[in-house]
C-alpha cells in the first residue's frame, strides 16, 4: 500500500514538473488535468488512483489541452471536474458546482 501511495506520489510530481504537462504563465502555474484531478478528488473524499489519473491522462491532448480546452481558459478545470463527475462517476456535485455543463459539453 505504502509503495502504490508513494508511487501514485511520483507520478504526480512528474506530471507536475514535466514541461509537457506544466506550462507556466508569468502570474501563476498552471496546472495539468490530473494533478486537478488528484485536488478535486481529495475536496471530494475519493481517494485518487492510478487508474482514474490514467484515465484522466489520456484525454489530455496536444500542449496539455484536456478534452479540447486549453490549460490557460478558464473552464479548463471545470472540465476536469465535470469529466470526474459525468464520464467517470467518482465524486458528486452539487448543483452549483455543476451549472456550467452546457458550456463545457
Amino acid at each position: 500500500m505504502i509503495k502504490k501511495i508513494t508511487g501514485l506520489a511520483i507520478a504526480i510530481a512528474l506530471f507536475s514538473t514535466t514541461p509537457a504537462f506544466a506550462a507556466t504563465r508569468a502570474d501563476k502555474a498552471l496546472e495539468a488535468a490530473p494533478a486537478l484531478a488528484v485536488k478535486i478528488l481529495a475536496k471530494h473524499g475519493v481517494r485518487p488512483s492510478g487508474e482514474i489519473l490514467k484515465l484522466v491522462a489520456n484525454q489530455m491532448g496536444s500542449g496539455s489541452s484536456f478534452m479540447g480546452i486549453e490549460k490557460d481558459d478558464p473552464m479548463y478545470e471545470h472540465k476536469v471536474m465535470h469529466y470526474l463527475h459525468c464520464d467517470l462517476g467518482v465524486i458528486e456535485m452539487e448543483d452549483h458546482e455543476c451549472m456550467h455543463h452546457g458550456m463545457t459539453k
